[in-house]
């Protein structure tokens, strides 16, 4: 038997070449053969042309089974690409509505060789809602701090104020204005600043517009110091009356110019926190002290920051 090693050595090329014809022979007409197959979890997708309306939520179902038939070669390939069933709405006749499937939807049809033999389910359940058109405020949300010696004497300036949104009614709910993307304070002083929509917080609806100029109003920054402020206490219904100690404070306030020249010492009430005087005889407390009459865009801090409230012993 020494002679099959010489036979199995000899014209090898030619034989592993004669072994691979072999099998392309066998198998070509198994791909080329007709057969049929079914795909599951095919989606269903919405191509909706009625510009006056909008469609609410997936259809339902959402995806279905499409039974072909072609050459195996062709359905393989199917089960690859897992073409969807594309639904063209060019008039919507009401809210809710039925459409029964066409074959002709399923992408994978046509020329190539495959056909639709069945749909299940055969038809799906689509969902509309008007569309509405609404004019909604921008609103510019910051962040970060202004340079220094610089501050805010207003709220942001923004041009233009609003824009036309599309789009159904509950999309509308709790959306009042369109948020721009966050502008950052470092940025501001400069002049106005364009910023793009914030999309991600519109739940579906269509601005108009997608951009606005936005400046944030600046003064350079003043202060101002009000010492010997007399703290002012609230006069209980009975004997004995509160005390604090110290009974006065100093006032330092910073802002814009012009809202920190237009402050005097008459506009400032200083006082503690409402709802912290219910002390019993001989009790105390430390509290913050608040500072009323401060204009917005105004800062303030408070020299000393904490006093103590005391109700003396009855007699």
């Amino acid at each position: 038997m020494s002679f099959l090693p010489g036979i199995l050595s000899k014209n090898w090329r030619l034989k592993v070449l004669a072994l691979a014809m072999a099998v392309l022979l066998w198998t070509v007409p198994r791909f080329e053969s007709q057969d049929s197959r079914v795909l599951e979890d095919i989606p269903v997708q919405i191509q909706l042309n009625d510009l006056n309306w909008v469609q609410v939520g997936p259809p339902s179902p959402a995806f279905v089974s499409v039974t072909l038939s072609g050459s195996a070669r062709d359905l393989i390939a199917m089960g690859v690409a897992r073409p969807p069933i594309q639904v063209p709405i060019n008039e919507v006749v009401a809210e809710d509505t039925t459409v029964q499937l066409l074959s002709s939807w399923f992408r994978g049809s046509g020329g190539d060789g495959v056909v639709v033999e069945d749909l299940r389910p055969g038809a799906v359940t689509l969902s509309f809602e008007r569309k509405e058109e609404r004019h909604l405020p921008f609103s510019a949300p910051l962040y970060g701090e202004l340079p220094e010696g610089i501050s805010q004497v207003g709220p942001p300036a923004i041009e233009p104020s609003g824009a036309i949104v599309l789009g159904a009614a509950s999309r509308f709910e709790g959306v009042d204005s369109i948020r721009l993307v966050p502008l950052d304070l470092s940025r501001a002083g400069g002049g106005p600043l364009m910023q793009s929509v914030d999309t991600t917080g519109l739940r579906g609806l269509d601005p108009l517009r997608l951009e606005a100029s936005v400046e944030v109003p600046t003064e350079p920054t003043a202060t101002r110091e009000f010492p010997g402020l007399v703290l002012r206490l609230p006069r209980l219904d009975s004997d004995p009356q509160l005390q604090v100690f110290p009974t006065s404070v100093t006032v330092m306030i910073a802002g814009p110019t012009s809202l920190v020249e237009a402050v005097n010492s008459e506009d400032l009430a200083v006082t503690i926190p409402t709802g912290r005087t219910n002390l019993a005889p001989g009790g105390e407390d430390q509290l913050v002290v608040v500072v009323e009459g401060v204009p917005d865009w105004v800062g303030y801090t408070v020299d000393p920051e904490w006093v103590i409230l005391r109700r003396p012993a009855g007699q």
